[in-house]
């Protein structure tokens, strides 16, 4: 063997042997730290995985759905949501449920939300920016938004009949108009005979008085309807629907004769707003607008109408007629003032 090739198969020999001495070194340099120059800590601090999904991509006003936010983090990381805790345009309908449980990556917290749509008609789940607490300090982790469906319960009523239908706007009917041009001059000249025959009469006899029978209140009719809703009791057969939507009709149409306006055509927040414009003593705002939003989830949102529920629905609908047809009617045309509340 040759003084060059000797010295080559040494060198390799020191090569091999080095290497095999800073194995050891090397691994426990690469595990403590991970590629990308970060340190074992931040890798163990950022979230391996966050998720947010909705069990109803499509709801209506007033349907609840679940929102469920999953976050896997380190376990020495702890995650909670905000507070204050900002869903709108959503509404909460039960207190937020927390899960922590451990996984291979360290740990998984679970947040299950019940919430509503109640107020847009373009509804979406908003950006949610949770708090993270852990070795690294405190810091923020957004959870990204969602849009979501409106669903339409107008469109997609399909009621076997009258009873359970949406009493909404209906479209135009055609209507046939017809020229009486004739009819009109014969009853023209009808009325004129009948005037002058009417006037001859008048020379010999003296006028007498026309007693004409006396028209019921608007509060004996609202009162009437009340006391036939609660008799027929149609909530007994399952149909109390149909009942939330006389009880609305009778005492809409009441408050728009008392105080002279369509209170039928309005919505629940259009009707406080007129109400509000105007003076009616007696008239209690807040407990309206409480039985309006229960209306309107059982006309437009197809809640349930229990039995108790009607008859308190009926009973507090009379003390708003009896206690506001106590009062002096509105003057016309006269400034508009505040509801007063009742004491």
């Amino acid at each position: 063997m040759s003084r060059r090739a000797a010295g080559g198969a040494a060198c390799r020999a020191a090569c091999i042997l080095g290497l095999a001495l800073l194995a050891p070194f090397a691994s426990r340099a690469g595990a403590a730290a991970p590629p990308g120059g970060e340190t074992l800590a931040d890798s163990l601090a950022r979230p391996a995985r966050v998720s947010s999904r909705v069990d109803k991509a499509r709801v209506s006003l007033g349907e609840p759905f679940t929102l469920r936010i999953e976050v896997i983090h380190a376990a020495a990381d702890a995650v909670a949501l905000p507070e204050p805790l900002q869903l709108a345009p959503l509404t909460l309908r039960a207190p937020p449920e927390t899960v922590r449980e451990g996984v291979p990556e360290g740990a998984r917290t679970v947040f299950t939300l019940r919430v509503a749509n109640v107020a847009s008609l373009e509804p979406r789940v908003p950006d949610i920016a949770l708090a993270v607490q852990g070795p690294t300090g405190p810091r923020t982790l957004n959870v990204p938004g969602q849009k979501l469906e409106l669903k339409s319960l107008v469109a997609e009523e399909g009621a076997p009949d009258s009873a359970h239908a949406h009493r909404g706007p209906k479209p135009p009917l055609p209507v046939l108009v017809r020229s009486f041009l004739w009819a009109g001059l014969l009853a023209g000249l009808l009325l004129l005979a009948a005037a002058a025959a009417a006037l001859a009469r008048l020379w010999r006899k003296r006028k007498t008085r026309v007693v004409e029978p006396r028209q019921p209140s608007f509060e004996e009719v609202a009162l009437a309807r009340l006391s036939a809703l609660r008799s027929r009791e149609p909530w007994k057969r399952g149909d109390g629907r149909s009942a939330v939507f006389e009880l609305s009709e009778t005492l809409r149409g009441y408050l728009g004769r008392r105080l002279g306006f369509e209170a039928l055509d309005l919505t629940s927040d259009e009707l406080l707003r007129e109400l509000r414009g105007r003076s009616l003593p007696g008239l209690d705002l807040a407990a309206l607008g409480d039985e309006l939003a229960w209306e309107d989830l059982v006309k437009f949102a197809k809640a349930d109408a229990q039995a108790s529920e009607c008859l308190s629905a009926i009973d507090l609908a009379e003390a708003v007629v009896r206690r506001t047809a106590k009062a002096p009617p509105p003057a016309p045309g006269g400034p508009p003032a505040a509801a007063e509340a009742a004491p």
